[in-house]
């Protein structure tokens, strides 16, 4: 099995989130929802990622859809 880092990365003040999957490499992004872009990878198109804009402007309800492959590893910061 293919085990893939995720990070999540907010930035309060451009209200982007941002979530990675695996090791960054070049990406493009193309919008896919309202504020919502995935990310590929340039040279595989691969899945690398997601950004969500304005993020505090939408409902809490978000949050009941995500979704996390297991086994999954959790490294919190701050």
């Amino acid at each position: 099995m293919n085990n893939k880092n995720i990070e999540l990365n907010y930035d309060p003040e451009t209200d982007i989130l941002e979530i990675f999957i695996g090791n960054p490499v070049p990406s493009y992004y193309n919008e896919i929802g309202d504020d919502l872009f995935e990310g590929r990878n340039k040279k595989t198109n691969e899945l690398t990622g997601y950004k969500i804009f304005n993020l505090s402007k939408r409902k809490q309800e978000w949050m009941k859809s995500v979704k996390i492959s297991l086994p999954a590893n959790v490294n919190i910061t701050s």
